[in-house]
């Protein structure tokens, strides 16, 4: 939680940012929790909402292929 204090808002509207947390999950399931969590933490602002997103499709397409490679 200290290091996402210390991340300028640009940095959390930017769907690379999410796409990298949300390549930690294995599964669907672990997905939608870190999904809702940020959601929660960051609902008042709708550039971040979205890029928060646009993380999540891009994530559950790759699980979809198969990609679980942490990178």
């Amino acid at each position: 939680m200290l290091t996402e204090e210390k991340i300028t808002i640009e940095e959390l509207g930017d769907k690379g940012h999410w796409l990298r947390k949300f390549r930690k999950a294995k599964n669907l399931n672990t997905l939608q929790l870190m999904v809702s969590n940020a959601i929660d933490r960051h609902h008042a602002t709708p550039a971040i909402v979205a890029a928060i997103y646009l993380a999540e499709c891009q994530r559950e397409r790759e699980m979809e292929q198969g990609r679980y490679l942490d990178r």
